[in-house]
C-alpha cells in the first residue's frame, strides 16, 4: 500500500476473502485528501485468484463529513468534485483529511480475489448524467379516472420503486421521467440504492416532464431491500435494521419492505414497529401470477403487529425498473394513493394512514408491458372502511384474509369488507391476483 500524495496517483491493493467477507463485508480502504483538491476520482480493478474476473464486489465513497455515494456493482469507479460527481455521489465541497473508498465483498464465486484501487487527483474522467431527452406528449395519467374518493381527495397513480443511472439503473432521470409518462403515471418514486445523489436533480426533472417524481433511497444489504421515501440524507445500510426505521422515522419519512419473497433478496430482518409499508406487489410478480408466497409472509407479519397492537403495514406495488432492455415498465404494478394532492406531505399523510390501493394488470404497448389504468379492476376504501367498491370485476373472485371467496358478478358494486378480515385481494378465474386493499 502507497500512501497518496497531494497531487497524482496512490495505488491500493486489498486481498478479499470468505473469511474477510464473513468477518464484515464492506471493506474500508482509506485514502487521504490534501487541502486544496477540488476532485479526485477512484479506479478499481478486480482479479481473482485463477486470473477470473468473477468476483462481484460494490463500490461506495465516505469523507469526513459523511456519506458521499454509492454505486454497488454497477461500476468500477467514479469521481467527485466541487461542481460535479459521477452519478450516485455527491458532489460540493471536499475536505481535507481521511476518506475511504467502501468495498462491499457481495460475492465470490471463483475463489478469492485483489481489489487494486488506484485514487486520482484531479479526477480525469467526466460523469455521464444520461441523455437530455424532451418530455413525451402526456395523453393521460392515472387520476383522469376520477375514481370515488371522499371529499377533499383523490386517487393518484404512483409507482413506489425505480431507479436510474445514480444506482444500478441503465436510464438518466429525463429517460426515467419519460418513461412515467408514458406509462401514465401521476407520480414515480426515485429510489436509488444507499444514495440521495438523485434527490438535488428531481425537482427540476419533474417540471419539465410534468411528472411527480419524489425522492426516496432503497436502503440495500444481503438482508433484504427497504424503500426510504421521503427527502433525507442517505440511511446507512452497514447499521441494523432498528436503525434504518429510526433514522426514517425522525426524518419524517416512511420506511417501506421491498420485495419481502424475492430470490436472493428476499427479506431476512425482523420488522420493527417503525416501519410502514410492504412492496406486496412487485414487477416479479408477473413472472408468477398465481403464487401466495408475499401474501403468506405478509400474514405473519401482520398477526405479529396485531398482537403488539400496532396498525397494518401499508401496502405498495413497485415496478422496480432498471433498463430501457427491460420489458416491464414503470407503474407495473401501480400503487394508487389516496391524497389531497401530489406534494410530499400530501403522500406522506395518505401513506401513513394506509390509503393505497395497488393494481397489477397490464397491457402490451409495441412490446412493452405498461399499466392499465383507465380500465383496470380495482378494490377501493372510501368512506368507513367496512365496505369495498369493486370497479370493473366482473367475473372474478374476491378473496378475504381467511381465506373467504365471493364472485363478483357486476362492473360496479359495494360490498360488505371489514377492515379486520383485509386485506383484500381480486383474483382472476386462474387465480392470479390483480388487485389487492386493505
Amino acid at each position: 500500500m502507497s500512501a497518496p500524495s497531494p497531487s497524482g496517483e496512490a495505488v491500493h491493493d486489498v486481498n478479499l476473502t470468505l473469511e474477510r467477507q464473513s468477518r464484515d463485508r464492506y471493506v474500508s480502504v482509506p485514502f487521504t485528501v490534501a487541502p486544496g483538491t477540488r476532485s479526485f476520482e477512484v479506479r478499481v480493478s478486480i482479479k481473482g485468484s485463477a486470473g477470473e474476473d468473477r468476483a462481484v464486489v460494490d463500490l461506495g465513497c465516505e469523507g469526513p463529513a459523511g456519506w458521499r455515494g454509492w454505486s454497488g456493482g454497477a461500476r468500477t469507479g467514479f469521481m467527485i468534485g466541487e461542481d460535479t460527481a459521477t452519478p450516485g455521489y455527491v458532489p460540493g465541497p471536499l475536505e481535507s483529511g481521511p476518506w475511504s473508498v467502501i468495498l462491499g465483498i457481495h460475492a465470490l464465486p471463483g475463489g478469492p480475489a485483489r481489489a487494486r484501487v488506484r485514487v486520482l487527483s484531479p479526477a480525469v474522467q467526466h460523469p455521464d448524467h444520461g441523455a437530455d431527452v424532451d418530455a413525451a406528449p402526456r395523453t393521460g395519467r392515472g387520476s383522469a379516472r376520477q375514481l370515488p374518493a371522499p371529499a377533499g381527495l383523490r386517487w393518484y397513480a404512483a409507482d413506489m420503486h425505480s431507479h436510474s443511472l445514480h444506482s444500478d439503473g441503465r436510464c438518466g432521470l429525463h429517460e426515467l421521467a419519460r418513461e412515467g409518462v408514458r406509462s401514465g403515471l401521476d407520480l414515480l418514486f426515485v429510489t436509488d440504492h444507499n444514495t440521495v445523489s438523485h434527490h438535488a436533480h428531481l425537482g427540476a426533472v419533474a417540471e419539465r416532464h410534468g411528472i411527480g417524481l419524489l425522492p426516496g433511497q432503497e436502503v440495500t444489504s444481503h438482508r433484504g431491500h427497504a424503500n426510504a421515501l421521503g427527502p433525507m440524507p442517505a440511511v446507512d445500510f452497514r447499521h441494523s435494521v432498528e436503525d434504518w426505521a429510526r433514522q426514517v422515522r425522525a426524518a419524517g419519512g416512511l420506511l417501506s419492505v421491498n420485495h419481502p419473497v424475492s430470490g436472493d433478496c428476499s427479506w431476512l430482518e425482523t420488522v420493527p414497529d417503525e416501519v410502514g409499508g410492504v412492496e406486496i406487489l412487485h414487477a416479479d410478480s408477473y413472472a408468477q401470477p398465481s403464487s401466495t408466497a408475499a401474501f403468506a409472509w405478509l400474514a405473519q407479519v401482520d398477526a405479529s403487529r396485531r398482537h403488539r397492537g400496532l396498525a397494518p403495514l401499508t401496502l405498495l406495488g413497485g415496478g422496480d425498473f432498471h433498463s430501457p432492455e427491460d420489458p416491464i415498465r414503470p407503474g407495473t404494478p401501480t400503487t394508487w394513493i389516496c391524497a389531497a394532492d401530489t406534494s410530499w406531505p400530501s403522500i406522506l399523510e395518505a401513506l401513513r394512514a394506509g390509503r393505497t390501493t395497488v393494481t397489477g394488470s397490464a397491457m402490451l404497448v409495441d412490446g412493452m408491458l405498461r399499466p392499465d389504468l383507465r380500465t383496470c379492476p380495482i378494490l377501493l376504501r372510501v368512506d368507513d372502511g367496512k365496505a369495498l367498491h369493486v370497479l370493473a370485476g366482473a367475473g372474478h373472485v374476491l378473496v378475504d384474509r381467511e381465506g373467504g371467496r365471493r364472485t363478483i358478478t357486476e362492473d360496479r358494486c359495494v360490498m360488505e369488507a371489514p377492515r379486520e378480515l383485509g386485506p383484500y385481494r381480486l383474483e382472476t378465474a386462474q387465480r392470479c391476483t390483480i388487485a389487492i386493499c386493505r
